[in-house]
């Protein structure tokens, strides 16, 4: 109990994952009311609401393990720290939607061609009180997570946070499908609104992922956003026009996370200019355009043989001592 409890304490004293822990126990408790149900009423958008509910649970705990670990400091192994982890989780749970959302589809064609006998005695209530479940996660996700980030723009978003939050989002159009497709069933008796109802779900779950995806693997796979490239357009030929600087190689900027940024930078100088200078001048440049700077090193040489490399971080604003100083004759 006392392991437990260690972790328990650091689950909760985190805001992200505070939120994740307690939805998830609310999930678990009602994704057994709803798959009996489904199962009972012979219900396709409940069961496979209950499925992708399933799921969630698991979406839930990558979701809650990676908020713990993001926030592990960096060590010898991950210099770095932990928090990319983040994104990895949003990554994957990109890819459950999408996994999911064909499922439905697959699923709700074949309720389409042969057409199943429902039961929807008590079916709407269920529905409706996982709709109000799932409002309670929308509500507490998307508060906490537009106060963490009101500060930021779009790109600035917790890939984590928005992959469990668009989780919660698709099992509330999944409840109100279920809602919809029950009424029309009881005045129609038609039970193919089922299927229909799910199939536009999918559809909209689907279509609603794809961005966290794209985000996600774009820092996954190290790439630049555009607004970085854009402003790289204008600050690499302001670093040229600095007074004492000849050349510049190997810019070299990507995203440690959604955001932050890291950044390398190799200039080569007049023998006779003062290379602190110009260092300062550099990094105030870039700080000043570059959004969400974490660190950024710039490696000086000169034609006569002197070679530094000082790293600007996010931490400490100074030049830290230099990873490397050497000067032939």
């Amino acid at each position: 109990m006392g392991e437990f409890g260690s972790y328990l304490q650091v689950i909760l004293g985190n805001q992200d994952s505070r939120q994740i822990f307690y939805f998830l126990l609310l999930n678990l408790s009602y994704m057994f009311v709803q798959m009996v149900y489904g199962v009972w009423t012979n219900s396709l958008g409940l069961i496979s609401d209950a499925i992708h509910m399933f799921f969630d649970c698991l979406a839930l705990g990558i979701g809650l393990f990676a908020s713990v670990m993001s926030k592990w400091p960096a060590n010898k192994t991950f210099s770095y720290g932990y928090s990319r982890i983040e994104t990895l989780s949003g990554f994957s749970n990109g890819i459950f939607l999408i996994l999911i959302s064909i499922f439905i589809v697959i699923e709700a064609a074949e309720r389409l061609m042969h057409p199943p006998e429902m039961n929807t005695h008590r079916l709407l209530l269920v529905s409706f009180v996982g709709f109000v479940v799932n409002l309670i996660g929308i509500f507490a996700f998307n508060h906490g997570h537009t106060h963490a980030h009101g500060h930021c723009d779009g790109h600035g978003h917790n890939a984590n946070m928005q992959g469990v939050f668009l989780h919660i989002m698709a099992d509330t159009l999944g409840s109100v499908g279920v809602i919809i497709s029950t009424l029309l069933i009881e005045q129609f008796g038609w039970t193919g609104f089922d299927p229909i109802a799910s199939i536009f779900i999918a559809t909209l779950i689907f279509l609603s992922v794809i961005p966290l995806i794209r985000t996600s693997m774009d820092i996954l796979l190290l790439h630049s956003p555009h607004e970085i490239a854009h402003s790289l357009e204008r600050v690499l030929p302001q670093i040229s026009n600095i007074s004492g600087v000849q050349s510049y190689t190997n810019a070299r900027f990507w995203p440690n996370n959604s955001e932050s940024t890291i950044a390398t930078l190799h200039l080569t100088i007049g023998d006779d200019e003062d290379e602190n200078r110009i260092r300062h001048e550099v990094n105030s440049l870039v700080k000043r355009n570059i959004h969400g700077l974490k660190e950024l090193c710039v490696q000086i040489e000169k034609p006569g043989g002197f070679s530094s490399c000082l790293c600007r971080t996010e931490t400490n604003p100074h030049t830290v001592p230099p990873a490397y100083s050497t000067k032939s004759y």
